[in-house]
Parts: structure tokens; C-alpha cells; sequence
């Protein structure tokens, strides 16, 4: 048989498809596709079921830090966010109330403070202590005008250089800690003042925002061990409310203060703050501490842990057990029925 006579022999190279013969290209464009759908995956996760990604939007002032829009209305979808699952509504004036208030201040109770006071968007409004105390109040409208991360700074900002009056009753709620804080910016707390793109970039926010507080503990830490440095902290903190009592005594308006406990106090017999309390007397200012009566009101320490979400921010229950207390001690004062 001559040489030319045998059948053509297949090209192996030619053979193989397009993707055998560039198989770098062909990983890396399959493990392309497969991140992308991963994240595209734990994008419609991360909406539908933990509430991130439409977060409370705050507006920012020099003269507040900051504070949430009005006119809001914030729930996951179908109300399955095991992260964010209730819902948070505010006002025309961007508080958590029921309904727009109008500018006439009479018949109106307002709630400050800081995020034990706002109860976070686990928490819906209805459960708010502000909330659970307005039950024993009948004829009066209640709102929440709590901030996440506030210090009496902030308060006083709010109230006095910007006028924010709109109630003829203000009660102030504080946890120790606020004593500490100074008057908190918008940079430094992982909030959105415009809706982010993606559930994903909201989750990016706050693990940046985890990631620069432990770059600060060290330094925070060495501000803790200087005695005197700490008392000219809570010195100008209690003359920061010294001055917002002043000024609502100037307009008339009648202001409570509420000193909130930690889980530490309250379940493990942790004893208050010497340096607020001794601030607080110094600068005559009358404020009202609920740790003696919280402890009273449930024997079992068991329960009592259960109130707790952490060390000092509330679960519905323990919402409902400040809020019964606060009622009745408001009622009391103010002589309702």
C-alpha cells in the first residue's frame, strides 16, 4: 500500500473544544461565575431575610451630630429579618411615634436619649418603653426621639442650639456610660444618610466600623486608667445637663431625668457609678435611678438576665418592664389617674 493510500490521522489539538484547549481561562471563568453567584446569592439572602441593606437613613447637623430622617418607614421584607425584623416608623419631626405631630407642644410627652432609648431595629415601636409607659398615661401623645450612640452633647445640641421643643414634658433617659461619651459626630457611628446600593455594602459598613473601634480600645483604654482625666469628662457632661435643665426651666417646659442601669448592675448586684453620682450632686441636678426598683420588682436573677439583649440595651421584655415602671412614676408626677 503507498503512503498516501492510509486514511488521514485526526488532529488531536484541532479535536479538542475550545474550552480543552484553554483550560487556565476556563477555571477561572467558571470559578468567576460561580463567585458571582455566590454573591448575588448572598445579596437576595441577606435582603429578604436579615433586613440589611434598607436601613434607618440620618440626617446630619454641627449643631446635633445627627439624628434619623423624618418620614420613614422601615421593615424587612415579609418581616422575616432575623437581624432587623421590626419595624421602625418616624414621624414628621423623626421621632418613633404614633403619627405626625402638629406645633402646638400641650398634651405632648417626649422620650431622649440614646440607643437603650431608640431600642434599635429589633425592637418595634410599639415595644419601645417610651411606648409601654404612654399606656399609663391616657390623653397624652408620646414620642421617642432616642439616637443610636448619643451623649448628653448631643441632647443638648438638639434641644437648646437648635430648639427642638415640641413637647411640654421631656424625659431624658441615661445610661452611665453617656456621661463618658462627649457629643458623638455622624463619622464616628455606621450609619446611612442615602440608601446604600446592596445589602452587602450595609454589611460592608458595619465590619469596617467593627474593625476601626478595636483600632481605638487601645487608646480609649489609657483615657480609663487616668482618674482625673475621667472626672473632667463627667464634670463637663453633668454641666452639659445642668445647662439643659436650665434651659427648660426658661421655657417652662417640665423635664425628668432617668438614670437606666447595665445587665451588670441589675443581675449581678454591680453597684452605680460613684463619679456620675457624685457629679450629678454636685451640679444639683435630680435624677431618678431605676436599678433600686428593677431589682425589687423581679426576685429571680434569671429573669431578670432575660430583660437584657446586652450589657445595657433591652430585649421587647425588658422594654416592657422599664416602660410599666416609667409609667407609673410619670403618671405619679403628673398626677394622672
Amino acid at each position: 500500500m503507498k503512503k498516501n493510500d492510509f486514511p488521514a490521522q485526526p488532529d488531536k489539538i484541532g479535536d479538542k473544544n475550545r474550552f480543552a484547549r484553554h483550560p487556565m481561562a476556563t477555571i477561572s471563568a467558571v470559578l468567576l461565575l460561580a463567585l458571582l453567584l455566590g454573591f448575588l446569592s448572598l445579596e437576595l439572602f441577606l435582603k429578604t431575610f436579615s433586613g440589611l441593606g434598607n436601613p434607618v437613613l440620618y440626617e446630619l447637623s454641627p449643631l446635633y451630630g445627627y439624628r434619623p430622617k423624618p418620614n420613614q418607614i422601615i421593615e424587612p421584607k415579609g418581616g422575616m429579618g432575623f437581624l432587623y425584623g421590626s419595624r421602625v416608623t418616624t414621624n414628621n419631626l423623626g421621632l418613633r411615634a404614633a403619627g405626625k405631630w402638629d406645633n402646638n407642644s400641650s398634651g405632648k410627652i417626649l422620650f431622649l436619649g440614646d440607643s437603650v432609648t431608640y431600642g434599635g431595629q429589633y425592637v418595634s415601636d410599639e415595644q419601645l418603653f417610651s411606648s409601654v409607659a404612654g399606656k399609663s398615661l391616657p390623653g397624652w401623645q408620646i414620642g421617642n426621639g432616642g439616637v443610636n450612640g448619643w451623649g448628653i452633647g448631643n441632647i443638648l445640641g438638639l434641644v437648646k442650639s437648635y430648639g427642638f421643643t415640641p413637647a411640654e414634658i421631656v424625659v431624658t433617659c441615661l445610661i452611665e456610660e453617656d456621661f463618658y461619651r462627649g457629643k458623638r459626630s455622624a463619622w464616628s457611628v455606621p450609619f446611612w444618610y442615602e440608601r446604600p446600593g446592596s445589602a452587602l455594602q450595609d454589611l460592608l459598613m458595619h465590619f469596617v466600623w467593627r474593625v476601626n473601634e478595636l483600632r481605638y480600645d487601645g487608646a480609649i483604654a489609657s483615657v480609663h486608667e487616668d482618674d482625673d482625666h475621667l472626672d473632667k469628662i463627667v464634670n463637663r457632661a453633668s454641666s452639659r445637663l445642668q445647662q439643659l435643665e436650665n434651659y427648660y426651666k426658661e421655657k417652662h417646659i417640665r423635664h425628668f431625668i432617668f438614670i437606666l442601669p447595665t445587665r451588670n448592675q441589675v443581675v449581678n448586684g454591680e453597684p452605680a457609678d460613684e463619679r456620675v453620682r457624685l457629679a450629678l450632686e454636685k451640679y444639683g441636678i435630680t435624677a431618678k435611678y431605676l436599678l433600686p426598683k428593677l431589682r425589687a420588682f423581679e426576685p429571680a436573677k434569671s429573669l431578670r438576665r432575660n430583660w437584657f439583649h446586652d450589657n445595657v440595651h433591652l430585649e421587647p421584655s425588658g422594654h416592657s418592664v422599664y416602660g410599666t415602671m416609667l409609667g407609673k412614676e410619670l403618671a405619679a408626677a403628673l398626677g394622672v389617674n
